[in-house]
């Protein structure tokens, strides 16, 4: 047990990478995304080139990982009406301290004197 606990740890701590290793990995990252978006420009001027019948056909034979998928409205539920609270407005919080030092006061008329 003491060597999955010693190989947690490890999976914790961060890797400790030179900045030529960070430069490195943001030049592939930058790599894919210039593909990407070469890939982006040259589909929708492919789609722009296309007319109606072209589009038509090219919606039926799209390939599946760009199928959209269609989410189904759920059944309209019943709304309930709820009862909202009654606003507290300034003078509530005044009348509250008044009535919390009333009754101190009351308590303290009814306890005799020690």
């Amino acid at each position: 047990m003491s060597t999955v606990k010693e190989g947690k740890k490890k999976a914790m701590e961060p890797a400790v990478i030179s900045w030529r290793e960070k430069k490195d990995v943001a030049d592939k990252e930058e790599e894919a995304l210039v593909k990407d978006i070469e890939d982006l420009r040259s589909w929708t001027e492919m789609i722009d080139a296309m007319n109606d019948e072209q589009l038509k056909e090219y919606l039926k034979n799209r390939p599946e990982e760009l199928k959209t998928v269609k989410i189904q409205k759920s059944k309209p539920r019943q709304k309930v009406q709820r009862f909202k609270k009654a606003k507290s407005s300034a003078s509530m919080g005044i009348m509250a301290s008044v009535l919390k030092f009333h009754k101190e006061d009351s308590e303290d008329s009814v306890r005799p004197d020690v």
